[in-house]
């Protein structure tokens, strides 16, 4: 797939192929597939700007005509605007699991505890040895 100059189009492209896995793969619901397929695209595409536009000019491996504190202000900026992407994708995402497990309340719970020991976690349950479950 080759780059596009336009953001716009490498986040339609991502989410339509993110999106088109969803549902072939029946991941989520259908309804909250979209938001987090965005999301997701969202994410991947500014951490591309991060890494070929911000890091050649912080490396000088590309002309500037900005001083380096100004070079890592602006990068300061973009890490802020890829923070509150990452926010946006974990409360898509939390949205979406909720109402997937809101839909399909007997699969909320996978078999994952030791079904020997209904009442109590065991060291392997939580990652322990043995010397440490005990303390």
């Amino acid at each position: 797939m080759p780059e596009s100059p336009a953001p716009e189009l490498g986040e339609q492209v991502i989410a339509r192929i993110l999106l088109r896995r969803m549902h072939d793969e029946q991941s989520l619901i259908a309804g909250e597939r979209e938001a987090v397929s965005y999301r997701v695209a969202e994410l991947m595409v500014s951490a591309k700007d991060l890494y070929s536009q911000y890091l050649p000019r912080l490396l000088k491996e590309v002309e500037s005509q900005h001083t380096l504190e100004d070079e890592i202000s602006g990068l300061r900026m973009a890490l802020l605007h890829l923070r509150d992407l990452v926010t946006d994708f974990d409360n898509a995402f939390l949205e979406a699991m909720y109402s997937e497990r809101k839909a399909n309340p007997e699969m909320v719970y996978d078999p994952w505890k030791n079904s020997e020991q209904e009442d109590e976690w065991t060291a392997e349950d939580l990652g322990l040895s043995e010397e440490e479950m005990e303390e």
